[in-house]
């Protein structure tokens, strides 16, 4: 207890800062007024879509930085979407710290409470929560009497939409969380534990990315809200299952996994089959079925074929 205790000050530091940021964020936000600069062709492409130049480089198509400042910029001006990430922003901190807070009451030492299963799902229960809930908001309109503009301009033969919620998701969620958890563990654990831990951590949270976006065709916020089918139930099933599995299953074997580096190899057949599904589902996807749409059709059980006209 007496290595816990000497956390404190540290983690009672962080969030000062935490809360300083915010404030700093929550000012400029609603009080400083920035002109709106007119686009031209003397300011750098990364400048006039509002992407840094770290992230114009990963973005490779004008399609996909174009697409990225317009998600940016809905969830920071959108209040509805705002108020849904917050939520689950919310419920993720929630199950967090209950998560160490189980950790710490089970351990002896900050060492042994580090390689406990509770404090290991951490990392996996902010990535689970965060990109699931990020998937939910892309299918929230934000303005559907303005998406012909996007009908207009965009080629429904494009297939983009997928890769750029990817992008979107992998950059908002994977570096904080990447970067906080191998300097925490390597400063606990060694070099070896933290990058092991923080490899699997990043694999699966892009494999569950893959996951979560097979066939996706929508440029996030311009498209109808999804119809209820018959299999959204079992779509709703499948997400408390993952979760189980992601963020509880994962870090049980990878407590034990941690000890002797070597049973980590057990991880990798897992991880191929998570690829190799998706992949697949993506490659099977017939033609008319990977276009761009902007509105949701019911599935028809009954075709007319209309032989009188």
């Amino acid at each position: 207890m007496l290595e816990l205790a000497k956390l404190t000050f540290p983690l009672l530091g962080g969030v000062l800062v935490l809360a300083f940021c915010a404030y700093v964020a929550g000012y400029r936000r609603h009080f400083v007024r920035i002109a709106e600069l007119t686009e031209t062709a003397s300011i750098p492409r990364h400048r006039r879509s509002g992407v840094s130049p770290l992230f114009s480089r990963l973005l490779r198509s004008p399609f996909q930085i174009a697409g990225f400042s317009f998600v940016w910029k809905t969830l920071r001006r959108s209040e509805s979407h705002r108020l849904v990430m917050t939520a689950v922003a919310g419920l993720a901190l929630v199950l967090s710290s209950q998560a160490l807070m189980n950790a710490v009451e089970n351990a002896s030492s900050a060492r042994e409470a580090a390689l406990s299963s509770e404090a290991l799902s951490i990392p996996f229960i902010l990535t689970f929560l965060l990109i699931a809930g990020l998937r939910v908001v892309f299918e929230i309109p934000v303005e559907l009497r303005a998406n012909w503009v996007f009908q207009l301009m965009l080629d429904p033969d494009q297939r983009e939409c997928e890769r750029l919620a990817r992008n979107v998701i992998l950059i908002f969620v994977l570096p904080w969380v990447a970067v906080i958890t191998f300097l925490l563990y390597a400063y606990l654990e060694g070099l070896i534990v933290a990058s092991l831990h923080t490899l699997v951590v990043v694999t699966w949270a892009v494999l569950l990315t893959n996951i979560l976006l097979v066939r996706f065709r929508k440029l996030p916020f311009t498209c109808t809200l999804p119809l209820f089918q018959q299999h959204s139930i079992v779509i709703l099933l499948s997400f408390g299952f993952g979760f189980l599995v992601y963020a509880l299953s994962t870090p049980e074997f990878e407590s034990g996994a941690l000890q002797q580096p070597l049973r980590m190899i057990g991880l990798i057949p897992v991880a191929m089959a998570a690829w190799l599904i998706p992949y697949y589902l993506a490659k099977s996807t017939p033609e008319m079925d990977s276009k761009m749409i902007f509105e949701e059709f019911p599935n028809r059980t009954i075709e007319l074929l209309q032989l009188g006209d």
